[in-house]
């Protein structure tokens, strides 16, 4: 009888057990319901895409509404530009955090505070950037940008055929002269090491690239042999050359300071700061984060602005139909023509406007819990803002996937706006700090181009064009993919102008 009593006992504490166990799960299932329903409506995270994801951003949009969220990843995307201004700047001081995946901090995240975790240390970076970036002493790049770009006008009237070469050595050397007052080869191994090191950067920190990684954050205390870890090696690699752009180019610099060869922004601000390596430091990232921030974006935006020209010569000849009457036709364009070159600044904006470098932006994160418009967004949400998307809103721009500057001289302010306003530069508290320098220079590239050159499709040993698909590229920065064009110079004026400026150097 004992027995059974013990038996009937247990068997009471097992089914309570149970019964408690399955209350406590359905209050559970019921929390999560009620939970999620307080979330954005979303996609599943296997729907996340790799390539083109500004593209699917905006279809996601146009389905599931104005705020998009992917609960598995604590991700929402932003495709409309009002929503946008309310959470980056209106909140900046809950949205101003960067997501930093395990993957991003592998491959030296910190070394670059313009995706950097909002911190103290971060705001020491961005007051140094400042305080050589600002607007107020942009013109202390001047003298840089008119010997770069006219080099650049040199080699498209010498070897019009490597255009898109040209383009990538125009961003890349304007950033090493300007700061470390390098005149670098693109034969130079440093050349290489930071195209490569760019490219390699992009590809680590895309959202979806190491899945892995991204769901098992454990993994990366694994050795690189273990399943699943092949994401070590390419960490591995991006940091060792990150490391070697942010000592290699300064050191460099220095020499050539101790030396007497020459000087530098980046050698006389070490030298103010000697003793203080903690400042030393700061200046040496400040360097890198120049080089990473504007060699892609700076040469997508210039690449487009070519292609552009080229599938839509009326509004080149308007364009250049301006510059000569302003400025004629014996000589160049100079940043103090810009506000009387109303049409030309259109078609910069428009370009702007249409091909941004990078379509999704850099994400941003929140610092705590939010509500918005009834939803909430959680602590550590990463935001997306898809330029892409908000600089094609229908609402804001008629036929918003043609390429037409007319529609910024039709605005009440006309072309000349705030440089705020051009989405490409970001948002808040994390906007570009090199906005003015990167504004300036592909302004004075479009203006000069303009002025010299005539761009045009190719044509084959017949005689009949060549047609361009206009094919850009997928990943995370979005620039032209290789075309044929035809780029001569105007007349023979414009040849001596651009032959002239040799003598100037």
């Amino acid at each position: 009888m004992a027995h059974a009593f013990s038996t009937s006992f247990g068997t009471a504490i097992a089914v309570a057990v149970l019964a408690v166990l399955a209350v406590l799960h359905y209050l559970k299932l019921r929390q999560n319901h009620n939970t999620a329903s307080l979330y954005p409506p979303g996609p599943p995270v296997r729907e996340f895409p790799t390539r083109d994801t500004w593209i699917k951003f905006q279809e996601w949009g146009k389905f599931y509404g104005e705020l998009v969220y992917i609960r598995e990843m604590n991700l929402l995307i932003v495709n409309d530009f009002r929503i946008a201004n309310d959470l980056l700047e209106k909140r900046a001081r809950i949205f101003s955090d960067r997501l930093v995946t395990p993957m991003m901090e592998l491959c030296g995240s910190g070394y670059i505070f313009s995706i950097a975790r909002y911190s103290n240390e971060w705001r020491r970076d961005k007051k140094l950037f400042l305080q050589n970036f600002r607007q107020a002493t942009i013109n202390r790049f001047y003298p840089y940008q008119y010997g770069k770009i006219h080099e650049f006008l040199r080699k498209l009237s010498a070897t019009p055929d490597n255009f898109m070469r040209h383009t990538m050595i125009l961003s890349q050397s304007l950033i090493f002269s300007s700061l470390y007052g390098l005149d670098v080869d693109p034969e130079d191994r440093l050349y290489h090491i930071s195209v490569d090191a760019v490219n390699t950067l992009a590809d680590a920190i895309s959202l979806g690239n190491f899945p892995a990684i991204e769901r098992f954050p454990w993994l990366r205390y694994m050795p690189s042999w273990f399943p699943g870890c092949g994401f070590k090696k390419v960490a591995a690699r991006c940091l060792e050359k990150l490391q070697t752009m942010d000592t290699v180019p300064f050191n460099m610099a220095m020499e050539n300071l101790r030396n007497g060869s020459s000087s530098s922004i980046m050698a006389e601000l070490a030298v103010q700061n000697e003793g203080n390596p903690e400042a030393i430091e700061a200046i040496k990232r400040m360097g890198l984060v120049s080089y990473i921030a504007s060699a892609d974006t700076t040469m997508s935006a210039i690449s487009s602005f070519l292609l552009s020209m080229t599938l839509h010569p009326d509004a080149q000849k308007k364009g250049q139909e301006e510059i000569d009457l302003v400025i004629g036709q014996d000589r160049l364009p100079t940043f103090e023509d810009r506000q009387s070159l109303p049409y030309v600044e259109a078609i910069y904006r428009e370009v702007m406007r249409l091909h941004p470098a990078l379509p999704t932006g850099v994400a941003h994160a929140s610092i705590e819990d939010d509500f918005y418009r009834g939803y909430h967004i959680p602590k550590g949400c990463a935001v997306i803002p898809n330029i892409w998307a908000m600089n094609r809103d229908e609402e804001i721009y008629s036929e918003p996937d043609k390429f037409m500057p007319e529609r910024h001289l039709d605005t009440p302010g006309g072309p000349f706006t705030n440089i705020n306003n051009i989405l490409a530069f970001g948002f808040g508290r994390r906007v570009c700090a090199g906005r003015y320098m990167a504004d300036n220079t592909v302004w004075l590239t479009i203006a000069s181009v303009l002025a010299t050159f005539t761009l045009s499709k190719a044509k084959d040993g017949k005689g009949n064009e060549i047609d361009i698909p206009e094919e850009y590229t997928s990943h995370m920065f979005r620039h032209p993919k290789p075309y044929q064009s035809s780029i001569t110079p105007r007349n023979q004026n414009a040849k001596e102008l651009i032959l002239a400026t040799a003598l100037s150097q």
